[in-house]
């Protein structure tokens, strides 16, 4: 998945946030894979119904699980503003989490950088 359609599914999915009106609290995760079904990046989102919105928006490449992958070496926090919900990234490594963050689309805000995990 390209870095633009990754950008392209946030700012669907803060659109797809403000509808909802979901608040922060529990989580899914949308689990991204390359070709190979290597875990490339992963986000927790509140719940299970907001996980299943954005996977329909993000395509093959996108699933929700209810437990975390395992084998990430970067992370970084962002802001779906509005409403205000907080979403934890996680990334196969640095050069993919600084990647993927380094340009935010509109609606989504980082709030803390690409860090070791």
């Amino acid at each position: 998945m390209t870095r633009l359609s990754v950008v392209a599914a946030v700012a669907l999915l803060a659109g797809c946030a403000t509808q909802s009106g979901l608040a922060p609290g529990g989580g899914k995760h949308l689990v991204y894979r390359d070709n190979a079904g290597n875990v490339i990046r992963q986000f927790d989102y509140p719940d299970d119904a907001f996980c299943r919105r954005v996977e329909a928006l993000a395509g093959r490449a996108a699933r929700c699980q209810p437990t975390p992958a395992a084998g990430f070496q970067a992370q970084a926090t962002l802001r779906y503003s509005p409403p205000g919900v907080l979403v934890q990234g996680h990334y196969a490594d640095m050069a993919r989490c600084r990647a993927d963050t380094g340009t935010m689309s509109a609606g989504v805000e980082l709030i803390n950088g690409c860090t070791p995990q």
